[in-house]
């Protein structure tokens, strides 16, 4: 199975492909936001690269975020045109649940800078010893200040937990001040990587778990600022 993994929901552009258990090809780029002009001529890329035509790919997999809203569109839109063009299933994956899936721990925090001492985050655990990396969500997600986060913790206060992303030396001082037992992974983990977004994606379609292409949606945990201003001029009508 030649599965396509998408990332544009950060500032990191991510593309995979993988079959079965190989890594064909991997780019993650770190592009600033330019991934409207970035996506479609690194896609002909990484095909043209290992030699393989688009129309070979079984599926197609897309982070959903929470990230940046252009970003998400960007990647959503790409996955769900391939997958209505070669009529292959599509499977969309939140952006902190492929970190959780990359780090080889059993309690992971992945956050995503919110800004102004805010954050993205979510809790997952990954029975990893067990040869299953699927993680399982304990918090779904949300976003919260850095300080409440030793509070919505509180029922894992006896657990080690791999703390990875964005913020996450102003998070684990945090929690550490609070007594948690706390751990950080190598550089590489704190990104989503498309190859574990590809492979995290190949596995749920290999259980029966697609998504349909007109109601694949980004994941938003706030609100676009085009629609604040709307509201404010003329109101919820």
């Amino acid at each position: 199975m030649l599965t396509l993994g998408i990332d544009t929901s950060t500032d990191n552009l991510g593309l995979a492909l993988i079959e079965n258990d190989m890594i064909k090809a991997e780019y993650n780029l770190s592009l600033k936001r330019k991934h409207s002009e970035k996506l479609l001529p690194l896609m002909v890329d990484i095909f043209a690269n290992i030699g393989i035509r688009p129309q070979a790919i079984d599926a197609a997999v897309v982070a959903i975020g929470p990230g940046s809203f252009t970003g998400l569109r960007i990647g959503i839109t790409t996955a769900k045109i391939l997958a209505r063009i070669f009529d292959i299933p599509v499977k969309g994956i939140s952006t902190l649940e492929i970190m959780a899936a990359g780090v080889e721990s059993e309690y992971i925090l992945p956050l995503l800078d919110a800004r102004r001492e805010r954050v993205y985050y979510s809790f997952y655990k990954l029975n990893y010893k067990e040869n299953d990396y699927l993680p399982k969500t304990l918090l779904t997600a949300a976003g919260a200040r850095i300080s409440e986060l030793s509070n919505i913790l509180r029922n894992y206060k006896d657990k080690e937990i791999t703390v990875i992303g964005e913020k996450r030396h102003e998070v684990i001082d945090h929690l550490k001040t609070n007594k948690f037992l706390v751990n950080q992974s190598a550089a590489e983990k704190n990104i989503p990587r498309a190859a574990v977004l590809a492979r995290l994606g190949r596995d749920y379609i290999d259980q029966g778990q697609k998504d349909d292409i007109y109601e694949l949606k980004p994941t938003y945990l706030k609100q676009p600022q085009a629609e604040i201003d709307w509201q404010k001029k003329y109101g919820d009508n």
